[in-house]
């Protein structure tokens, strides 16, 4: 493999991707024949043959799927490594992933913060609700940083705790439970209510399935519901219950939504900075945490 050449790869990845040259050339901008041409050269190259043709499209040969398996971290290495030469040399854009609670309030919070160390547009927002699409853009260089607790996740990249926040109890102010609201309430007193709850994919979720079973309470769902926002809507019409994180105060925008704190809701909710690169990290963590 004298000639290799990293365009190459690229185009061999988007073609097994869309299994369809002509796909995979508009997708890269670029003619049928120009890419047909790399990838003959790749083969060349390689000495054997990386796609089975069809009138359907294509196919990876054996080859093909070595090469596949075993290029994937070579081209994320190299896309990250670009990105973060780029954003090192004060050009290019850094991607931000995280949660829809954090993304929405506290993110253009600092940011708006922080505009003279931080022009506008510099940095990219890439909003998730899973776990691993987060963690696949940052192994595929695709994300640079993400912000989320990794209490419930395991990596290897570089981490450092960002803030913490408490666990409240958020209903409408004719709720029966809202003569608490100068109070707090027990999880106990909780355990009877039909909750209006985030995906088990989530990081909140996560945690109060964690803080139920530690308590040995039940945990009784009315609902999954994606948008955390969407779950105070519901609360907004006295339609049901929930518990969140106390960031989500700062969403409220009716006046009848009270927030309570649960006395004996022992976990918190940490947000690390979680970075690919650890002085890009290092870096986003002291404008956030100073600000």
């Amino acid at each position: 493999m004298k000639h290799l050449k990293i365009e190459w790869l690229e185009s061999f990845h988007t073609t097994a991707e869309y299994k369809s040259l002509t796909k995979a050339s508009e997708h890269l901008n670029m003619s049928q024949p120009a890419l047909s041409k790399q990838i003959k050269s790749l083969e060349h190259d390689i000495g054997a043959h990386l796609f089975i043709r069809s009138a359907s499209g294509v196919e990876l040969t054996t080859a093909g799927k070595i090469l596949h398996d075993r290029s994937v971290t070579i081209l994320n290495e190299i896309r990250s490594m670009r990105r973060e030469i780029l954003i090192s040399q004060g050009s290019g854009n850094l991607t931000l992933g995280s949660w829809p609670s954090v993304s929405t309030f506290y993110i253009p919070k600092k940011l708006a913060s922080v505009t003279n160390e931080v022009p506008n547009g510099s940095i990219k927002i890439k909003i998730s609700h899973t776990f691993s699409e987060l963690l696949s853009g940052l192994e595929q260089g695709e994300i640079d940083v993400i912000m989320c607790d990794e209490s419930v996740i395991k990596h290897t990249y570089w981490t450092k705790p960002l803030f913490s926040e408490s666990f409240m109890l958020f209903i409408h102010s004719q709720h029966p439970l809202a003569s608490k609201k100068d109070e707090s309430i027990m999880l106990q007193e909780i355990s009877k209510e039909q909750l209006f709850l985030l995906p088990t994919t989530c990081d909140i979720r996560m945690i109060i399935n964690r803080e139920f079973e530690h308590k040995g309470l039940p945990l009784n769902i009315a609902a999954e519901i994606e948008f955390g926002q969407s779950i105070l809507g519901f609360i907004s019409n006295n339609l049901g219950v929930s518990i969140l994180p106390e960031i989500f105060k700062h969403h409220i925008t009716d006046e009848n939504i009270i927030a309570i704190p649960i006395s004996d809701f022992e976990e918190q909710r940490t947000i690390s900075v979680i970075a690919r690169n650890e002085d890009t990290g290092k870096r986003l963590y002291q404008i956030f945490r100073n600000h």
